[in-house]
């Protein structure tokens, strides 16, 4: 099963090879439909705004006369305050108390398979609409007080939608479903006290992730994470404090929820990597909320209300190299919570499970029989060398012997008993030559061409993103000093810090993938502190990567830099590098 989920994974993610990946992908397609209407909850009052296709606009106003003028449309439909999209309450339909219409530019949406092939059915799917004027209604209906509500598009006499609408809705700043199709009637059931519970009665709808406390291991070369997803309303109830949903994250509120959270959950889930109980090198809380392909980071100063916020906890481990077994004690059952999906990721791939009160361990096993860490060693400088076969060395060195101890008149005069001589120095050759390597390697002159560079080059850059790998500052430094040269090792990692530690999404620091097509612009060779050294231009593709939170981003990357690479203490090394362009 884990390969096959493993296989779909990849798959998906080389579909996705030129936009963000995340770990949840919405496949419906509704993002791309020519009418769109946003749904939300706000205060006592449910806000669409709607976006119209002019040519859809009949289904939306259907007194208006036939035009091509979209400014005459919109002109009638302002003058017509009537509008085919309904809200209904059990008392009846609710009239809206505003509407305004008016001339705008679609809103730019991502989808990742508009106009390319779906992989789950192999057909082309619809691009995004060719017509990027439309039509913006926005209409507010009063619901204060109202739990119950259907959402009705424009329907023909047999019940069938006239016009295809995507819609996407929230309360607050929770998200109650991500982008889908608006086809049929829709069942909303709203919670006044917290929004995360306002949903569809039609599941397939509403958002992906409703699970609210989860738990993500990732099991990587030099660390270990453990990353625990809550919301407030948990965390409060587990520390006996009151929790109002639509109380705002102020400052003060959130320095005393990010230090509850802490005080509880510190030594919450026991760690063993290998058998050994170990304690994190370092903890982390930061607030986060849900979309509609995983979860963002909150500004410092964003404004949010704590229902819709989530709470994020992480603990790393430091280890020297990938691990044989990692175990997770779960501690944080209740009476309400009796199963908490989880997700382990490794450099295989990621694999959901769940824990329950009898199976409460979270459990990792190194099953990698091909896997090779990353490399940060230094590069050692490889001259061009003549090797010379040991055996002809020896056998001219021994016949210049011979020739010169023949033609001496000391050697005819002192040794009365030549082939006694010549068999002694045999004898003791032998045991000599057994004892010299196999072959003489000879250092010699030359210059380095530019594909020589360009290997050099991307060996460097390769080996700068496994340092990188190095969660501790301190430890990542001394990865760096293989590569890095010490004049000016401060100002050269500052800079090389900028494009192997760039700020995801989600605002964590994501990692430098995949390495390629290294083009070396321009190349000089030049002497600097009595070490050859090369000064390139060079610009190369890398895939920004980022697994945090259940999350999975990846970010294609084009890297333009001027480098200097020196021959220091017998390695290659950056003794300058300077980012000209990130794209």
């Amino acid at each position: 099963m884990r390969k096959i989920l493993i296989t779909i994974w990849l798959f998906i993610s080389a579909s996705l090879s030129s936009t963000i990946c995340a770990d949840y992908i919405n496949l419906t397609g509704a993002e791309t439909a020519p009418n769109i209407a946003e749904i939300e909850i706000l205060n006592n009052n449910l806000y669409i705004s709607l976006e119209v296709s002019a040519a859809d606009a009949n289904a939306f106003w259907p007194g208006i006369p036939p035009t091509k003028s979209i400014y005459e449309i919109a002109r009638l439909a302002l003058a017509q305050k009537e509008i085919a999209i309904e809200v209904h309450s059990p008392e009846g339909k609710i009239e809206p108390t505003i509407t305004s219409v008016r001339i705008a530019e679609r809103k730019p949406r991502n989808s990742p398979f508009a106009g390319r092939i779906d992989p789950r059915t192999g057909l082309l799917r619809p691009n995004f609409p060719a017509d990027k004027t439309i039509l913006l209604a926005d209409i507010e209906f009063p619901i204060k007080g109202l739990s119950n509500l259907e959402i009705r598009p424009p329907l023909d006499s047999d019940g069938a939608v006239l016009a295809t609408i995507g819609f996407t809705s929230q309360h607050g700043h929770t998200s109650v479903s991500s982008f889908q199709y608006l086809s049929q009637i829709e069942k909303l059931k709203i919670d006044w006290g917290d929004p995360w519970n306002t949903r569809f009665e039609n599941q397939a709808i509403n958002r992906h992730n409703r699970y609210p406390l989860r738990s993500f291991l990732y099991v990587e070369p030099r660390q270990v994470r453990h990353e625990i997803l809550l919301r407030p309303r948990d965390l409060l109830q587990w520390t006996d404090q009151p929790f109002d949903a639509w109380k705002p994250l102020t400052a003060k509120r959130r320095k005393e929820l990010r230090a509850t959270t802490e005080k509880f959950l510190q030594k919450k889930n026991p760690t063993s990597i290998n058998q050994t109980l170990v304690e994190p090198i370092s903890t982390e809380t930061v607030f986060l909320k849900a979309n509609d392909t995983g979860f963002t980071t909150i500004g410092e100063h964003e404004r949010i209300e704590i229902g819709s916020l989530l709470i994020g906890y992480r603990e790393k481990y430091h280890v020297k190299e990938l691990p044989q077994s990692v175990t997770i004690d779960w501690n944080l059952f209740t009476e309400s919570i009796k199963s908490v999906p989880t997700l382990i990721q490794d450099p295989a791939g990621p694999f959901p499970t769940h824990v329950m009160p009898d199976f409460p361990d979270i459990q990792w096993r190194n099953y990698l029989y091909d896997y090779r860490a990353p490399n940060s060693d230094p590069i050692p400088i490889e001259n061009t060398i003549a090797a010379i076969p040991m055996a002809v060395l020896f056998s001219f060195c021994f016949a210049v012997f011979f020739i010169l101890t023949l033609r001496s008149k000391k050697v005819e005069t002192k040794n009365k008993h030549p082939i006694l001589f010549y068999g002694i120095v045999i004898i003791c050759a032998v045991p000599i030559y057994y004892t010299l390597p196999s072959e003489l390697r000879i250092p010699l002159p030359g210059t380095i061409n530019k594909q020589e560079i360009k290997e050099i080059t991307e060996t460097i850059l390769d080996r700068l993103s496994a340092a990188y790998e190095e969660p501790q500052s301190e430890k990542l430094n001394d990865q760096l000093a293989n590569l890095v040269s010490s004049e000016k090792f401060d100002f050269t990692v500052a800079n090389l810090s900028q494009v192997y530690q760039p700020l995801t999404n989600s605002g964590n620091k994501g990692s430098i993938r995949s390495i390629r097509d290294l083009e070396i612009e321009h190349a000089d060779q030049m002497i600097l502190n009595g070490n050859k050294t090369f000064r390139i231009v060079g610009k190369w593709h890398s895939m920004i990567e980022d697994y945090s939170w259940g999350h999975m981003e990846q970010l294609p990357r084009e890297t333009r830099a001027s480098i200097e690479i020196t021959q220091s203490d017998k390695y290659w090394k950056i003794s300058a590098f300077t980012p000209l362009s990130i794209r």
